[in-house]
């Protein structure tokens, strides 16, 4: 035997099919998996002949515990953060157009005085005493 060189080679292919039988059995009925692996199942195998759809819905059940590469359940995590992320995001985005609205709203009503002020502008007194007036209310400056 060289060094390194394994002595028994059946030993891998036994570690995949005990982890095969171990995690299927979790989630699928034990005489489906014993099919699944090829064993016999004794007397059952005469009174319990499962179609091939059945023993496949059973197995669709065992596919994720099955999965050594567990990209599903990190893609899932991933599109739960994201979501999450977008929800405040969006709470975010909503309460600052509802503060935009309410600039909005104010500019509009100062805009009112405004025009309501030069509309009145006909005499030098009234523009005086509209200038007064805007200066009051903070709407131009000296």
């Amino acid at each position: 035997m060289k060094n390194g060189e394994r002595r028994h080679e059946f030993k891998t292919v036994h570690g995949y099919r005990k982890f095969f039988k171990t995690h299927c059995e979790q989630v699928m009925k034990s005489i489906n998996v014993e099919i699944l692996m090829g064993h016999t199942i004794g007397v059952s195998d005469c009174y319990y002949k499962p179609s091939e759809k059945e023993i496949l819905e059973d197995y669709l059940k065992a596919i994720n515990v099955l999965s050594i590469n567990n990209n599903q359940k990190i893609l899932e995590k991933q599109i739960t953060e994201l979501k999450e992320k977008s929800n405040d995001n969006e709470y975010i985005i909503k309460a600052k157009l509802q503060e935009k609205d309410e600039q909005i709203k104010i500019i509009q009503s100062q805009m009112n005085v405004l025009v309501g002020i030069i509309s009145r502008l006909d005499s030098e007194e009234g523009k005086n005493k509209i200038a007064k007036q805007l200066i009051e209310n903070g709407l131009c400056t000296k």
